[in-house]
């Protein structure tokens, strides 16, 4: 759960920004020099953001939608940095902004580059219960009851007489074939 606390934050405080964006287009296109002519964009980027949000509360793999906010940034800081040269623009407000965006896009790369990832999947196969096995594992291995039978370590294929070694590097080859882990 602690691993979905930041990507779920970050999803909260892209619907926060994007209805900011959306309700104060205007407002912000005034603060940047820009023209209220130009609050269609900001509004844009603020349905980018509800999107980005929505789908980090919305989505169980989340991975793709940190990076959709990453990418967002990487928009948002195009449009301040245009600004920068636009004679109307508070500077103030610009510096304030930037720095926020600019904080905010490490917060965004750090969860996409750590947090957001996927976890590492070892190479041992996950118990099935039975329901999708392949012919490679035996529908009974789960339980750990039937583990010698289910790979041949019986009587009944004629290694009954085998010594304790060689049935040992049997279990210990079908526990390797199994992915189970060594104890």
């Amino acid at each position: 759960m602690k691993r979905e606390r930041l990507p779920w934050a970050l999803g909260w405080a892209s619907l926060g920004i994007g209805l900011t964006e959306l309700a104060f287009a205007e407002g912000i296109c005034r603060v940047l020099g820009l023209s209220k002519y130009r609050a269609d964009r900001v509004r844009a980027l603020g349905l980018r953001e509800l999107a980005s949000g929505w789908g980090l509360l919305r989505e169980p793999q989340r991975r793709d939608w940190v990076w959709a906010r990453v990418a967002g940034d990487a928009m948002d800081l195009t449009l301040l940095a245009v600004t920068f040269g636009k004679p109307r623009a508070s500077r103030v407000w610009q510096g304030v902004l930037t720095a926020a965006v600019a904080g905010v896009t490490i917060v965004d790369l750090y969860a996409a580059l750590t947090r957001a990832a996927p976890l590492r999947r070892s190479k041992a196969v996950a118990p099935s219960l039975g329901m999708d096995v392949g012919r490679d594992v035996p529908a009974e291995s789960w339980r750990g009851s039937g583990l010698a039978e289910d790979v041949g370590v019986n009587g009944a294929r004629g290694d009954a007489g085998a010594s304790e070694e060689a049935r040992q590097r049997m279990m210990d080859e079908a526990a390797r074939r199994l992915g189970l882990p060594e104890v």
